[in-house]
């Protein structure tokens, strides 16, 4: 628990929250309210505002959140029980696994409030200004910002986007799916998409796209969009543009953050790119 500062212990505390439990590294914990099971978050305090924000904003969909101090980078929110996300179906079935994130997404757009408290998504932008890399083939790079430009150009409605809505960011509970983890933007309602066709643990069964016929993997991404679009009334061509310009951006992230190219988001670039998107 060595990220939990003498403040973030203090307001634990006051919260009433104890019991904790690490969950996942050194940043979340399971934990008691009383009689009821939460989760605690530490981390940037930009990070966990821009949460705090997005989960404010929401009316369903989510998990609702309990008590957060933004300064302090801190956040606790329910927890869902059982809990476990969405990753199981991909593997039994792709098509179902896609109907029950897009069914979340439409939850989360159609019931929330306006909020002045979150970036707009053209802020990821910043990506392609970075120094090139030659593991990122150019002409990829260039054409997911030509196709980012486009798409900010007509994007309807904003929403408060999720941004990051992906298999693993879905969970069961006793009354249904819910969404964990928003990074909070604010923007074009089929950008909140991208993530469940560009998030490598869930491009083709689980498993990883990088040794996946190309071809496959436009095929796979065309019949989600195409579930998406049908659940939630987005254009399908659109959502496939995003998917395009995410997997670019996953990339642009993974070198700034990692040093590497992960490939899989890359390989599904390419396959998207080589169809035209």
């Amino acid at each position: 628990m060595s990220a939990l500062t003498d403040r973030h212990r203090q307001l634990l505390v006051d919260w009433g929250v104890d019991n904790l439990r690490p969950l996942s590294g050194d940043h979340v914990w399971s934990g008691m309210r009383g009689d009821e099971q939460v989760v605690v978050k530490v981390g940037s305090p930009e990070a966990r505002a821009r949460e705090m924000a997005a989960l404010l904003a929401y009316r369903d969909g989510h998990m609702r959140m309990l008590c957060g101090d933004a300064r302090s980078g801190i956040l606790v929110t329910q927890r869902q029980l059982p809990g476990d996300d969405v990753m199981p179906v991909v593997a039994v079935d792709d098509d179902e696994a896609t109907k029950i994130v897009a069914e979340v997404l439409v939850r989360l757009h159609s019931s929330q409030q306006p909020t002045s408290d979150l970036p707009a998504l053209a802020e990821i932008g910043v990506a392609f200004d970075r120094p090139r890399d030659p593991r990122l083939p150019d002409d990829l790079r260039s054409a997911a910002r030509s196709a980012f430009d486009d798409l900010l150009v007509d994007s309807g409605v904003p929403h408060v986007l999720h941004g990051d809505l992906h298999h693993m960011n879905v969970l069961r509970g006793p009354d249904g799916w819910r969404a964990i983890d928003p990074h909070g933007w604010v923007g074009d309602a089929a950008f909140d998409a991208a993530a469940l066709f560009a998030s490598p643990r869930g491009l083709v069964d689980g498993g990883d796209a990088r040794g996946m016929d190309g071809r496959a993997l436009a095929v796979r991404t065309r019949r989600r969009a195409a579930i998406v679009a049908e659940v939630t009334g987005l254009d399908p061509d659109r959502l496939r543009a995003w998917a395009f310009v995410g997997c670019v951006i996953a990339e642009l992230w993974m070198i700034e953050d990692h040093g590497m190219v992960h490939g899989a988001p890359l390989a599904l670039a390419r396959a998207l790119s080589d169809e035209g998107v």
